[in-house]
């Protein structure tokens, strides 16, 4: 059982050093819309909670004025 899990071991690493490269492009090729799909959710999600802000220190603003 820990022979089979050895071979298994050297047999992965010797396939990553050959096929490191390739295997990486073939995975930046799949995963490049998903990136640019996440950073466009995160970029909006970022405008919503500055927009949040602006609108929150606005009316705490507008609180202070009135107090005052």
């Amino acid at each position: 059982m820990i022979g089979s899990f050895m071979l298994g071991l050297v047999m992965g690493g010797a396939a990553v050093w050959f096929y490191g490269r390739e295997i990486r492009g073939y995975v930046d090729d799949k995963t490049r819309m998903a990136r640019g799909k996440a950073a466009d959710t995160l970029q909006a999600a970022a405008e919503g909670l500055q927009s949040a802000k602006e609108t929150i220190q606005g009316g705490l603003a507008g609180e202070e004025r009135r107090a005052g």
